[in-house]
């Protein structure tokens, strides 16, 4: 009798640029349901403020775009800045934690407010929206199918443009390549990517200009590939074993993991603790 077939698996788009850092963090994200079933409990991770205020930037943003594709003219400024903040409090209300650049609610919503005016005095202006923030998808493997929701595809000639509002510039070649991918899988031309980048800085401190960086297409489009193959490879491994390195399926070490990540703790890690990854423990407790 055939085994069942499985269902592919949904691979985020935003998933890929964090996957190399720690594969197993990535991972306790990815594929909480079948970390489950073969019997691991993860951590739920508490909301954080950062995330919150980029939801609120990224629906202004996508609000804006919409408007000037569908009119040629970008929308007023409290127009904009009013839906951010709506997004924002949404986002805040089942409960967040804050940091260092941002204690308090009431501060979130004035950096929200100032980066939306600095995307649209300086970003918007020289958008040309094709796609604003519709997902696409494509099936790369028999196992996985990679999703994506890039913020917008402009004409530009065809550009990525992803919108990116941290307190660091991070590296997102794999991410922004999946978009360029899924782009031409839809049978739309990518010649250019970029990120605009709009970092979150405290109140003391002056708004920051918006930065440009670019990405090279075809650099970016290997990274991905090369991110979905060893996330293929680790997924097959966790579901079947893998004998010349004496991992029975279900074993945590099909993913490898970084405790030397920046982001090895509690807080970012779902897995940090748990049976599923105990590695930044010098010894057992």
């Amino acid at each position: 009798m055939n085994a069942p077939s499985r269902a592919p698996t949904i691979v985020h788009s935003s998933s890929l640029s964090g996957y190399p850092d720690c594969p197993r963090r990535a991972a306790a994200k990815l594929f909480v349901a079948e970390i489950a079933a073969a019997g691991f409990d993860l951590r739920d991770l508490p909301s954080n403020v950062g995330a919150a205020v980029g939801t609120g930037v990224h629906a202004a943003a996508a609000l804006i775009l919409k408007e000037k594709a569908a009119t040629g003219s970008l929308p007023p400024v409290d127009v904009a800045t009013d839906a951010a903040i709506e997004e924002l409090r949404r986002a805040a209300e089942p409960g967040i934690t804050y940091d260092r650049e941002t204690p308090a609610l009431n501060e979130a919503e004035q950096q929200a407010r100032r980066m939306v005016m600095v995307y649209r005095h300086q970003i918007a202006p020289d958008v040309q929206p094709l796609i604003v923030e519709e997902r696409l998808e494509a099936q790369v493997t028999p196992d996985i199918i990679l999703s994506g929701q890039s913020d917008v595809i402009a004409r530009e000639p065809g550009r990525i443009r992803d919108l990116k509002g941290g307190k660091t510039m991070g590296c997102h070649a794999p991410q922004i390549g999946s978009y360029s991918l899924l782009a031409r899988s839809n049978g739309i031309d990518v010649a250019e990517a970029c990120v605009d980048w709009i970092q979150r800085v405290p109140l003391k401190k002056p708004q920051p200009d918006a930065a440009v960086h670019r990405y090279d297409v075809a650099t970016a489009e290997t990274a991905a590939v090369n991110v979905l193959r060893h996330i293929e490879g680790d997924l097959t491994t966790f579901r079947h074993g893998d004998p010349e390195r004496h991992l029975l399926p279900g074993d945590p070490w099909a993913f490898v993991a970084n405790p030397s990540s920046k982001l090895c703790s509690a807080k970012w890690c779902p897995a940090h603790g748990t049976a599923f990854c105990r590695e930044h423990a010098a010894i057992e407790e």
